[in-house]
């Protein structure tokens, strides 16, 4: 069995924290369309555009892992090939920092109406609400909104340095298994290669 490269390992996990990601969105969609029903606004459906930001974003990662994956980390760019590689890195940058989250806040502003005024109560038992119950404080559904906002710029942020590793690490190869002896030492045999 041959051994995988290092970057299709990477752009395996890279594929699987997606998918992740893709889930965790749809458990908000959910939390939200669950709230948005019990308090009588309606069905929260998916905001296009932030959904459509989130479609590019995810579109824009698939094409640089494949990029990465098939360009020969030996080759030089030509002037050209740096050039629009540096225009398409500024764009994922500025739209996975900037309008990503921009349009999460423009949707929790605007059609989900999470602000400082409505607070988080939860789903009462026996009279109080649960996450009334479990904390001390009030909170408000504009902390949610932030700690949201937040959780998108952290996600970003590791996938930046992630995606910065994977490409300094294209072209390396798997390190092959050599046998060992009892000893932790390499086994040599006669006539095999080292």
């Amino acid at each position: 069995m041959a051994a995988k490269r290092p970057i299709d390992i990477a752009v395996t996990k890279f594929y699987k924290a997606l998918g992740a990601c893709f889930a965790l969105f749809l458990a908000l969609w959910a939390f939200i369309a669950v709230h948005q029903h019990d308090e009588g606004l309606g069905a929260p459906w998916f905001n296009v555009a932030f959904t459509a930001s989130l479609v590019v974003t995810v579109l824009g990662i698939v094409a640089f892992l494949e990029y990465a994956r098939r360009r020969p980390a030996d080759t030089y760019h030509t002037w050209g090939e740096a050039m629009l590689a540096a225009t398409v890195v500024f764009f994922l940058l500025f739209w996975v920092y900037g309008v990503v989250p921009h349009q999460w806040l423009v949707y929790a502003d605007s059609e989900l109406g999470w602000r400082r005024d409505r607070l988080v109560e939860g789903y009462h038992v026996g009279g109080q609400g649960i996450i009334s119950w479990a904390l001390p404080f009030d909170l408000p559904y504009l902390v949610l909104r932030d700690i949201v906002a937040v959780l998108i710029y952290a996600l970003a942020l590791a996938g930046n340095v992630a995606a910065w590793v994977v490409w300094q690490n294209r072209g390396k190869t798997a390190p092959v298994e050599v046998e060992k002896s009892e000893y932790g030492r390499p086994i040599v045999r006669e006539g095999a290669k080292v």
